[in-house]
């Protein structure tokens, strides 16, 4: 491991917070940036350091959020669940219709199928849910197991990459791009969101999740459901975030938070069910929940 500067201000005075130990015992420094406020893993694991958190059973064992199977069509019910309340919510529909409008006023060919890019696709739920949606949809991912599923159970294009190394002078162009739990993964977030600029058409959009540092993380500490290092490597606030994304000229944000910190348990009781139903409502109506969406435009 080694010490990095801040990946958005590239400041290297942190604030330390706390210690927490991995699954396989290594203990991790959590930090803020004292400039800009960004938490974060530092000194920060290389990403041959990191990978060997992502075996098969990251994505077959993976109880820290809530289920046994990644590959599950339980689990990719739930997902897509939930990635559909995203778009409902941040006006990706309306959003869509729009832009379809004005590419038919340009004189485009209404015909031509949207195209979509899901980078850190997993196990490409979201690419083949655009996919039935009639977009040329494709993904890009790390992970063996989660590519070779998503090829050969799924039927989908998928791009084993590094993205930041693949296809370097922006030749294929997106409608959509998205990164959904994926930015607090990367090594190099501000660079990502960078480079998808060369990739996004001009009044495109590219669509954000992301655990939130904010109220709940604070409160639950060492104990927060999305502190799983060295896996997660950025914790962004929803405000360092927008910002972020407007020093990088992004335009016309929109944003929610979700999430009240109860994880859906197995053979949970009704009192626990009653009382996430009425916490995750609260936190969405107050905009404190742990977890967090934007979409913006180029």
């Amino acid at each position: 491991m080694k010490s990095v500067p801040c990946n958005t201000c590239g400041r290297s005075s942190f604030i330390p917070i706390f210690e927490k130990s991995s699954p396989l015992g290594e203990v991790f420094q959590i930090v803020k940036c004292h400039n800009c406020k960004l938490v974060q893993v530092n000194p920060q694991p290389s990403l041959e350091e990191v990978i060997r958190y992502y075996s098969d059973s990251y994505f077959t064992q993976r109880t820290d959020r809530g289920y046994d199977n990644y590959y599950s069509e339980k689990v990719k019910s739930e997902i897509s669940r939930v990635f559909q309340l995203n778009l409902s919510d941040l006006g990706f529909f309306e959003w869509e219709k729009t832009y379809q409008q004005n590419l038919s006023q340009e004189g485009a060919d209404s015909t031509l199928a949207l195209s979509s890019l899901d980078i850190g696709c997993a196990a490409g739920y979201f690419v083949d849910f655009m996919k039935n949606r009639g977009y040329n949809a494709e993904g890009i991912e790390v992970a063996d197991g989660p590519v070779t599923f998503a090829r050969n159970k799924l039927g989908l294009t998928i791009h084993q990459a590094n993205f930041l190394d693949w296809d370097l002078d922006g030749s294929k162009k997106y409608d959509v791009v998205t990164l959904w739990a994926t930015i607090e993964h990367l090594h190099m977030p501000k660079e990502t969101l960078n480079k998808i600029k060369l990739h996004l058409k001009p009044g495109g959009t590219l669509i954000i999740s992301t655990c939130r540092y904010g109220i709940l993380a604070k409160w639950k500490k060492q104990q927060w459901r999305y502190l799983n290092v060295p896996e997660h490597l950025y914790y962004y606030s929803l405000s360092g975030l927008l910002n972020l994304l407007k020093t990088l000229e992004y335009k016309k944000p929109v944003s929610l938070s979700y999430g009240s910190g109860m994880t859906s348990k197995v053979n949970a009781g009704i009192g626990f069910k009653i009382s996430k139903w009425i916490m995750d409502r609260v936190v969405k109506w107050t905009n404190q929940g742990d977890m967090m969406a934007i979409r913006v435009i180029m």
